[in-house]
C-alpha cells in the first residue's frame, strides 16, 4: 500500500514528466487515503482499473524494487510496447528484480528526496498542494528528520518544499495524526 513517501514522489515524478498519470497499485495506507479524500484533486492520480495497458508506453516506479509489491500491475512491467522503465529508491542494498532502463536508488532518507532534487536541477516550481505532499512524503519515512537514516539532502529537500508554499497546518495534521480533542476528553 502507498505511503506518504510513495504519493509524494510520484506526485513529483508527474511535475518531471508531464502527461503522466499516478496509479496507486495497491491502494493506500489509511492516512493517505484520508489524505486523498481531501486533495486529490490536485494529483494526476487514476485507478488502475481505468488503465488501458495497450496505451502505456514508459512506467516509472517509486519506492519499491519488487514486482510482487506492484500487484496485479505488475504485469504491466511486461508490456510489448514498454519502451522504458525506470526505478526511483531509498531503500539501499534491497534486491532488484524489475529490470529497468534507468534506476536512481540512493541512500537518503525518502524516495520524495531524489525526486525533489530532481525537480529543483529542472527548475521546475510547485503548487502548495504539491510540496505540501512532497513533504509529508520525507516527513514521515524520515520521522522529520528524527529517524538513523535521515540525510542532510533529507533537510536541503523539506527547506526547499517549505520555499515552494508547503502546508504546514497539513503536514501537522497528517504526520501524526492523534486525537481530536472531543475524543481526548472522551478518553479521560
Amino acid at each position: 500500500t502507498a505511503d506518504f513517501d510513495t504519493l509524494g514522489a510520484a506526485v513529483g515524478l508527474a511535475r518531471l514528466l508531464p502527461g503522466s498519470k499516478i496509479v496507486l497499485t495497491g491502494g493506500a495506507h489509511p492516512t493517505v487515503k484520508d489524505f486523498l479524500a481531501l486533495y486529490r484533486d490536485e494529483y494526476p492520480t487514476i485507478e488502475r482499473r481505468a488503465v488501458e495497458p495497450a496505451t502505456i508506453r514508459s512506467l516509472s516506479v517509486v519506492d519499491v524494487q519488487q514486482r510482487h509489491r506492484l500487484g496485479k500491475a505488475a504485469e504491466w512491467l511486461d508490456l510489448p510496447d514498454l519502451q522504458s522503465i525506470i526505478v526511483y529508491d531509498h531503500h539501499f542494498g534491497q534486491a532488484r528484480d524489475i529490470s529497468a532502463t534507468q534506476v536512481h536508488i540512493e541512500p537518503v532518507g525518502a524516495t520524495t528526496t531524489i525526486i525533489v532534487e530532481q525537480l529543483q536541477q529542472a527548475q521546475i516550481s510547485l503548487t502548495t498542494a504539491e510540496a505540501t505532499v512532497m513533504a509529508l512524503g520525507i516527513h514521515v519515512d524520515t520521522g522529520s528528520l528524527r529517524f538513523e537514516m535521515s540525510t542532510a539532502r533529507d533537510a536541503l529537500a523539506l527547506a526547499w518544499l517549505m520555499q515552494q508554499g508547503a502546508n504546514l497546518a497539513a503536514i501537522n495534521e497528517y504526520v501524526e495524526p492523534g486525537l481530536s480533542p472531543q475524543l481526548q476528553q472522551l478518553l479521560q
